[in-house]
């Protein structure tokens, strides 16, 4: 398997398809802050026209663990620099998921990255993280009274690492991360314990409890100086709620939104054939566009 030697350490990345292909490449970002690229194989389906990159970002899975002086976001954005002039793509497509939506976006505002993304997709979209608490909150209220006691009672008293939070958290991720009960014991059951680490500490105990470093980030006013034909896309019940990206989607000129029925945030996982269709879709369409 490929690995990128750079400053950070080892970058653990996979390339599929031809650089003969008609379309252009598209390089996807996973979710996180921590997290790895094991459940985005089903986008190597979009190979048989274009170049597709998966990797795990540095710190989570397959990369090299990193100390927290580089947990921040400018490191992340600086691999996917190094990434980029490693494959030598003058210019592709650009599609992260969740956290891999920060740093897409993160990416493609430094000035110099700008030229280069052909179109965005961002995937269940974290751009304010107190729009996604905001989100939550309203999400947790809908559970069941037990629930959203213990889940209130546990952050009072920072008791996250409790079994009943556990058990709250999960009946949580059960309706918004990943509906697919069997599918979401396996995703539990992959060891990242480093990328974990990175988690709580850029984000934190959960998904729903925004702690970490990013408990203030917010550049959605940014969102305007997005320039390329962008698609967003969420889960009908997302715990990125469809109505905010909606929302983001308005704030960018040449934006659309796509909402795919009985998926939750993990679309990948749980409605492959329905997120890689409307991603070829519309890169094809980009694609066509680019060459005119």
């Amino acid at each position: 398997m490929p690995y990128l030697k750079h400053q950070f350490g080892q970058t653990f990345y996979q390339l599929r398809g031809s650089k003969r292909s008609s379309g252009l490449p598209i390089i996807c970002l996973h979710g996180g802050p921590g997290g790895h690229s094991r459940f985005m194989t089903d986008l190597f389906k979009l190979a048989d026209n274009r170049q597709v990159v998966i990797y795990d970002q540095i710190g989570g899975g397959r990369s090299s663990p990193t100390g927290k002086k580089l947990w921040k976001v400018q490191t992340f954005v600086r691999e996917l620099e190094l990434l980029v002039k490693h494959l030598g793509f003058k210019q592709f497509h650009l599609f992260g998921a969740s956290w891999g939506t920060t740093l897409a976006l993160e990416y493609y505002l430094k000035g110099r990255n700008r030229s280069k993304v052909a179109s965005l997709v961002f995937q269940s979209p974290m751009f304010s993280a107190s729009d996604w608490q905001r989100d939550a909150n309203q999400l947790i209220a809908k559970l069941p009274a037990r629930e959203r006691k213990v889940i209130r009672y546990c952050h009072e008293i920072d008791a996250t690492d409790s079994k009943v939070y556990e058990d709250a958290m999960n009946l949580y991720y059960a309706r918004h991360v990943c509906r697919n009960k069997a599918k979401l014991k396996h995703r539990a059951v992959v060891k990242n314990s480093h990328g974990n680490q990175v988690y709580e500490y850029m984000w934190g105990a959960s998904e729903f409890s925004a702690t970490g470093t990013l408990k203030n980030y917010n550049k959605v006013s940014q969102l305007k100086k997005i320039e390329c034909t962008t698609l967003l896309i969420c889960g009908e019940y997302d715990e990125a709620r469809p109505n905010t990206a909606k929302q983001y989607a308005k704030k960018i000129s040449n934006a659309a939104f796509v909402e795919i029925e009985n998926a939750s945030h993990a679309i990948l996982t749980e409605k492959p054939t329905q997120l890689i269709k409307t991603i070829r879709q519309f890169v094809n369409r980009i694609d066509k566009t680019a060459k005119q």
